[in-house]
This record gives structure tokens, sequence and C-alpha cells, in this order.
């Protein structure tokens, strides 16, 4: 499963669709006006039918390649949510295919009219009329056109995810070495995708072996700083993460350069363990150039919190990693 919003094209806004409307109005009636083979009625009834089938034909395309609601992923809905409202979302695709019934009224009231006219005069009126009334339904769903169309431009950029493909998500504070892990584990070169409210890209990569194919995810910007820190839009962002199916390494920084101090790394383990039903695994990276009495004290901590146990590591060196990557596959495997 990939994003259902990878493949969406750009939608136009109102102005755009105006304009593409205004532009095909004018070449269709300089090649009426050298028609000598269609009728004065034909020729109204083609202007009508291309500003009809130009707004129909935007509107059906809005409602057919949009993904509803009730069909979206929660992972994907979630994000959905945050970024453009999924009310907002939903209300306005159902304004627009409700729009799209009213076209059809419109246009059949008008062939009606048409095929009851008899004079040159009554044709012009009833095209008129006919396109003032088409161009009003578009006039009056601009607010849910030009919203879809913007809501499109953001929702593409949501990384593709498969939330059912089982994944490590890697966690820990910044510059603990999890991107360096995420490289370090995957069988090929991993990817970078953006994800909503960090300014920072997730970085996605994959564990593949001969019967299983696994997800790898760095979340820079997102598991690596304590719950009481984020805005409620970003904590939203973050519980989309609930979605995907997997477990979470959490990565400390034992080193002795360490930025963070054991404090304020664990402080964020324990907004993790409160905040996902996930299996934690946890692992002290950098312990090439590692704080011994640093290491010693954390460790107490951890086995006293129900961590029996700890992978040490250092993902730039590889000391530890096949253990550690052995681990991870064999949980992964059991909730494949």
């Amino acid at each position: 499963m990939s994003s259902p919003f990878e493949k969406l094209e750009k939608l136009m806004t109102y102005e755009e669709l105006r304009e593409k409307i205004s532009v095909k109005y004018m070449k269709l009636n300089r090649k009426l006006k050298t028609s000598k083979e269609m009728t004065v009625k034909t020729k109204e009834l083609a202007r009508i039918n291309m500003v009809y089938d130009n707004v129909k034909n935007y509107f059906e395309k809005i409602v057919h390649t949009l993904p509803h609601t009730s069909k979206i992923h929660p992972f994907y809905l979630d994000l959905l949510d945050v970024l453009v409202g999924a009310n907002d979302y939903k209300k306005s695709i159902v304004r627009i295919s409700r729009a799209i019934r009213i076209l059809d009224k419109i246009h059949k009231e008008c062939l009606a009219m048409l095929r009851l006219a008899s004079k040159p005069s009554e044709y012009a009126e009833i095209r008129r009329n006919c396109i003032g009334r088409l161009l009003s339904v578009l006039k009056r769903n601009r607010k849910y056109v030009d919203f879809l169309s913007h809501a499109v431009l953001k929702l593409r950029n949501i990384p593709s995810i498969d939330p059912e493909t089982p994944t490590v998500i890697i966690a820990g504070m910044p510059q603990v070495g999890k991107s360096t892990l995420v490289k370090t584990i995957s069988t090929a070169k991993p990817k970078i995708a953006p994800y909503p409210f960090t300014t920072k890209n997730l970085i996605v990569g994959h564990i593949i072996g001969r019967n299983y194919k696994f997800q790898a995810i760095d979340t820079p910007g997102l598991l690596d700083r304590p719950l009481s820190e984020r805005n409620p839009i970003e904590l939203q962002a973050i519980l989309a993460l609930k979605h995907v199916k997997g477990i979470i390494v959490y990565l400390f920084d034992v080193s002795i350069t360490g930025y963070y101090t054991l404090d304020q790394q664990l402080r964020v383990l324990s907004d993790i363990e409160k905040m996902f039903d996930k299996k934690i695994i946890v692992a002290l990276n950098k312990v090439d150039i590692a704080d011994y009495l640093k290491v010693k004290e954390l460790v107490n901590v951890l086995e006293s919190r129900g961590y029996r146990r700890l992978f040490k590591i250092s993902a730039l060196k590889g000391i530890g990693v096949k253990e550690l990557r052995d681990e991870i596959i064999s949980e992964l495997k059991n909730i494949m």
C-alpha cells in the first residue's frame, strides 16, 4: 500500500478553470462562424455543450480521482486531517458531487427548451441563459474547488509509507544516530520523504530477506523531544504513526560527547511508552566512544523499568548491529 495521494494530478483553481473555459469558448466561436454545414440551433447547442462538458468533466475528475475518506487508511486519514482538515475535505467532495447533479438538470432543461424554440433570437437567448446558469453553479462552488486544488498540493507531499507492512520506527533524541542506523540495517539505499509539521525529512529504508520485506523509518523532528514541547497539530501528526504496524527501536547516545543527558533521553522514552502500544527495543549507541559510568547508570535504570535485553551498538562502526538487526527481523516476523 502506497500513499493514496502520491499520484494525484494537480487540480485547477476556479480562476484557472474559468480562464480555460473562456479560451475554449472563443476558439469554438471562431470555428462556428466559418462553419456552413451546421444550423444556427446546432451552433448554439455546441456552445452550451462546450461549457457544460468542461465544468462537469472537471467536477467528475474531482469526485472520481480524489480518494474518499471512507476508503483511506487511518494513518493517511490522520495526516489528511492534520494538513487540510478531514471534514472540510469530505464536505468539499460532497458539494462538488451535488453540483454535478445540478449541472445535469440544467443541461437537460436547456436541451428541452432549445428543441421547442423556433427562432434564432430564441436560440441565442436560451444559450445565454443556459451558459449563465452553468457558470453560476461553478461560481457557487468556487470555495470547494479552490480548497481541493490547494489540498492536493499538500497531500501529494505525504510520504509513501505502507502502514500494513511490518515496520521498525527508529526513535531517539537528535544526533543519537537514528539515520545512520536506518542506513546500516537497510538492504538498499533509504529514500527521503517529507513529513507534515516537521522541517526535516523521514528516511525510509527496507529490510529485505528471502521471505520478507520490512520497512525501517527514521523519524527526525518527530519522536525526538518531550510531548510537553509539542503543539496539538504536531501531536496529531506524531500520533498518526500509531497506525503503522510494527515496533520501535529507541536509541540512547551513551558517548562521552553526547549532547543530551540521560534524564532527557529517558523522559522522551517515557513519552513514547505512554503514546504507543508497540514493542520497544532499546539500544545504546556509540559504545565505541562510551562514557562507561553513564552506560552503567543507564543499564541499571532501564533494567529496573523492565528492559531485560539491551543492545550495545555503534551504528557508525557496525558494532553489535547484526544482533540488533536480527532481533528486529525476528520481532517483525511475529507480526507479519
